[in-house]
């Protein structure tokens, strides 16, 4: 198991929040490898709500107007939401259980090295 400090595991909460992911790259404990991995994993996450959210946008713009077909992109909406969630629950459970797994479907990805 991978013994936190108390600023290390509060990095690594704040790792999984969105946009806050980046005052942990800022931080002078950035080099720690157990603080890295949950940064990066953030990172990552941050990174493919954004790109989701762009998709989002795009479709909206094109279908978002037409009736009966204004559905598609509440959906996938809701759907961006709930896997934003879902992935930074597990980052956090992860964090609070001290392990170091990689998030489902996005987790290989390696941004910092």
């Amino acid at each position: 198991m991978n013994n936190y400090s108390n600023d290390e595991r509060t990095f690594s909460y704040l790792a999984y929040i969105g946009p806050l992911c980046l005052i942990g790259l800022f931080s002078d404990l950035r080099s720690n490898p157990t603080l890295r991995f949950h940064l990066n994993q953030g990172l990552v996450l941050f990174l493919c709500e954004m790109v989701a959210l762009i998709i989002h946008s795009i479709i909206n713009t094109l279908i978002g107007g037409i009736f009966l077909l204004n559905i598609i992109p509440a959906f996938l909406f809701t759907f961006i939401g709930l896997c934003s969630l879902a992935l930074s629950l597990i980052g956090i459970f992860n964090v609070a259980t001290n392990k170091l797994n990689i998030l489902p479907f996005i987790g290989s990805i390696n941004i910092l090295r």
